[in-house]
């Protein structure tokens, strides 16, 4: 493939992932996750205060990488931001992750990087993640970012090298601490796949172990003082962002305290806690009630298992095809890792998954290789577009927050917009309008995404018990969790109209409207003419 058409190629596929995350970007609701990140990043678009939280909300890339983008769209409150907003700094990072592809430089050819950015583009786990406001696909794109750079600078030691090694893994240490995982992988795959092609090539072996010694001595002693500098831009990198750009120091030292909680709650798990196959259960198949769709990324697992067994088959002294080995055991080791921690969420397998990705575009290239009839080349490749989009569509569009979606998890229903959009009603209602009184009752993990959505009204009250409420009016409208309405007296409740709508699945909220609101807004309605048809 020429260089030219090569470049003209990558635009279009970026264009392509570019299209295919940004398409209704607003559609699914704001999950928990989401909304309580996007309060966090309030704080600091308003205040300019981000001070780390060791025990939740991982690291600070990004509130801070958000910032250009908020500003951009000339938003400078919490209240005049939007979910396309926020969504869009974690879409950049998703194309980020495609656009990484070209720093393999001549370890993957350029119709291998053109697959595996075809097959990253139009992922539907890939895709959806990168509509989700929560710090997984940057951590992706990091985690590539060093993968990629620890190879580079393995081959050629040097200081720009380690400036780039230095910085990526700054930046990976800053989006989450659980990030010792991907460096320790890392460099395990690097240490594996040199044995392993050591151990191959013995006959070279051999023929050269007197100046062995001599030139691994020469070698290790040359990369020192450039390891030494990435070490020091890594930590550089990751006390400014831990630290708040150095207003609070303790931050830093924090993250590594954080460890032991994460360590914790890796192995206690609780409600997250799930089988040491989950994730591939997720991605191999899975097929909900009647009506719905059969939800399978097998075709891709395959060409990735193809590409596994190529990479390993073809090992030998030559760096591009130990890349590969290295990547592929990348791809294997972090599988397991993740594998094997009790802790589980479906995000979680972003950054194996898109390494098996990588891998497998490097097998379909070798596949479509191997065909000599071009006809046949052609179909197959047009099948593997069709099945990638309708799985692309399926996931991100028609099914993008309901349950027979294997990558819907813990989802804020579709319902509970409805319940959205009550409220933004009755304000209209309202004599106070958006400055009505609103109260919450309800534990903190049945209260977001509230916070998000009531973010423009002015007098909203949070309590977690209904014990911390003596009374109810007068607030004109009370969201309440189903466990705390049942703990409000019936006389009380009768002041209000109530309705109920689904938070999550197996959670409800009432929306109780106190009675003269709710006799204006009905009688507003009635008086509204009748939609035409």
């Amino acid at each position: 493939m020429k260089k030219k058409t090569f470049g003209y190629l990558f635009v279009f596929i970026l264009i392509i992932g570019l299209a295919a995350r940004l398409y209704r970007l607003d559609l699914r609701p704001m999950h928990n996750d989401e909304a309580n990140q996007a309060y966090k990043f309030g704080q600091l678009l308003e205040k300019g205060e981000y001070r780390y939280d060791p025990v939740d909300h991982h690291g600070p890339t990004l509130y801070y990488f958000s910032l250009p983008f908020a500003w951009l769209s000339g938003q400078h409150t919490y209240a005049e931001l939007t979910e396309t907003t926020l969504r869009g700094v974690t879409v950049f990072f998703g194309l980020l992750v495609i656009f990484l592809l070209l720093s393999t430089g001549k370890y993957l050819s350029n119709p291998e990087k053109s697959w595996a950015a075809f097959i990253l583009a139009l992922s539907a786990p890939v895709i959806y993640f990168s509509r989700f406001y929560i710090q997984e696909t940057l951590f992706v794109a990091f985690g590539l970012g060093f993968v990629f750079c620890l190879w580079r600078f393995a081959r050629r030691p040097n200081y720009r090298e380690a400036a780039w090694l230095g910085l990526a893994a700054g930046l990976l240490y800053a989006t989450k601490e659980t990030s010792l995982i991907i460096l320790g992988a890392s460099v395990l795959a690097l240490v594996l796949s040199w044995l392993l092609s050591w151990l191959k090539d013995r006959r070279h072996r051999g023929e050269k172990a007197r100046g062995l010694g001599k030139d691994s001595l020469a070698a290790v002693t040359g990369a020192i003082l450039p390891l030494l500098s990435a070490v020091l831009i890594f930590a550089v990198v990751s006390f400014v962002f831990y630290s708040s750009f150095f207003r609070y120091p303790q931050g830093f030292i924090d993250s590594f305290r954080a460890l032991t909680g994460y360590a914790q709650k890796a192995v206690e798990a609780g409600g997250h806690r799930h089988g040491f196959l989950y994730y591939f259960s997720l991605l191999l198949f899975h097929k909900g009630g009647p009506g719905t769709p059969v939800f399978s990324e097998i075709p891709f697992l395959l060409l990735a298992l193809y590409g596994l067994v190529l990479s390993f088959a073809r090992l030998s002294r030559k760096p591009a095809e130990n890349f590969k080995v290295y990547l592929a055991l990348f791809s294997l080791v972090t599988a397991l890792a993740y594998s094997a921690i009790p802790y589980k969420t479906p995000w979680n397998l972003l950054i194996f998954y898109a390494c098996f990705l990588v891998m497998a575009g490097i097998g379909f290239n070798h596949l479509l290789g191997l065909i000599k009839i071009r006809q046949a080349r052609i179909i197959l490749a047009g099948a593997l577009l069709i099945w990638t989009a309708w799985q692309a569509y399926v996931v991100n569009i028609y099914f993008h927050s309901y349950p027979d979606n294997p990558y819907v998890y813990a989802q804020t229903s579709p319902d509970f917009m409805r319940l959205v959009a009550r409220v933004e009603e009755l304000s209209q209602v309202s004599k106070e309008g958006r400055e009505m009184l609103v109260r919450v009752i309800a534990p903190p993990e049945e209260t977001w995404p509230l916070p998000w959505y009531l973010r423009k009204f002015t007098r909203v009250g949070y309590w977690t018990a209904s014990e911390q409420v003596e009374r109810l009016e007068p607030a004109e409208i009370v969201i309440l969790s189903a466990g705390e309405a049942s703990k409000r007296t019936e006389s009380e409740l009768e002041a209000y109209f109530s309705q109920y709508f689904s938070l999550r699945p197996d959670v409800l909220l009432v929306l109780a409207v106190r009675e003269d609101l709710w006799e204006n807004y009905r009688l507003r309605k009635s008086a509204s003419p009748p939609i035409k048809q």
